[in-house]
Order: structure tokens, then sequence, then C-alpha cells
């Protein structure tokens, strides 16, 4: 029986994540930009120790979503590990390109910092391990729903008034200009019937 040889492997494996460090040129305007949004709207993360990464490998799906952060609680051994309660990750093509202004950035950390909050106890205090450290835990986004079930049906649960509540009162125009609306998918022609032989 003869041996299968094993091909040598022409290229590495990709790395699709890379910690930005603070003490980097984009560390030095990221992480400012960070801690001033936690002193403004997530006093409850003033303590929490959050990291900045970058993530090369996030393309856009299907019906041409593209993933631009996600907020990642660190797990009990995560935090053995490293001295980190989050890590933020980014896509780091969206962030860098020269027509994304600091105010889509800003939008984009304070979406992340959203997911991440204190676990509370049963009293209602913030929850601690055993070794005194705060627990954290992550949020999911206030609604789930498709742009075309509002507009056939409007605002028919508590989610979508208090988001369009929301909306409403908003100060802040658009950050997006010229956007193009996704086009509606194309339907499928009707199938013909099968004729039997």
């Amino acid at each position: 029986m003869a041996r299968r040889v094993k091909k040598p492997r022409q290229h590495a494996k990709r790395v699709s994540y890379k910690l930005i460090a603070r003490d980097t040129n984009e560390g030095k305007a990221m992480y400012p930009m960070l801690s001033k949004l936690i002193e403004q709207h997530h006093d409850e993360l003033t303590n929490a120790r959050i990291a900045l990464a970058w993530n090369t490998a996030w393309k856009a799906d299907v019906d041409g979503r593209q993933k631009l952060g996600k907020c990642k609680k660190s797990s009990d051994l995560d935090r053995e590990l490293a001295a980190f309660d989050f890590v933020v990750m980014l896509q780091m093509e969206w962030w860098q390109n020269a027509t994304v202004t600091d105010d889509q950035r800003r939008a984009l950390l304070d979406h992340e910092l959203c997911h991440a909050t204190v676990r509370l106890d049963r009293d209602g205090e913030p929850m601690r391990d055993e070794r005194g450290r705060v627990v954290y835990r992550t949020r999911k986004h206030d609604i789930e729903e498709f742009s075309e079930i509002v507009e056939r049906h409007g605002l028919y649960k508590r989610d979508l008034e208090r988001f369009a509540s929301a909306l409403r009162r908003s100060k802040q125009k658009s950050l997006i200009e010229d956007e193009p609306r996704p086009a509606k998918p194309t339907p499928l022609p009707p199938r013909k019937p099968e004729v039997p032989a």
C-alpha cells in the first residue's frame, strides 16, 4: 500500500484579526474617541477594559450587507489570558476608507458600546465574580425587523414604536449622503409545469 505524501503548504493561513494597540497612530486617534463615548453615554463601562481590533475577513453577505463591527464579551478564560472585558472588532477597510467621516466612526463605536453592559443581580446591583471583578454581558439590538413589514403594517409592536419615537426625537441629520436604496430582489419566473412523458 502506497503512503500518501502530503504536499507542502503553498500559502500561510490568513490571520483575520489584529489588535489595535493604544500607542499606534490609529490607536492614538481611536481610544480617545472610545473613552469620550464611554464618558458621555456609557458610564456603566467606565472601569471596563475594552480593546479594539481590526477584522480583515468580513465581506458583504448575499444581500449586500457588510458587517462593520462586533462587540465580543470576554469569557472567564479570556479574562484570565488577557486584561480585556470586551473586544470591539471593526471592519478595517470601512474604517480606513477616506469617505467615512469621524461622525460615522463615532456612531459605529457608540453602537458597539451599546452591546456592552454590566450584569445585574436580583437586587439590581452590579454582579461580581468570586474574584471581585464586575461581571459583564452583551445586549441585543432593540429591534429586528424588515423595512417592508413596517411599510405594509406600520408600528405593530412596542419596540418599533420606541424606535420610531427615538427617530423623531433625534436632532442629528443622516450621516449617510445619497446612499442608493437596496434593490428589491427580482422574483423568480414561474416554474413551467412538468409534462409527463
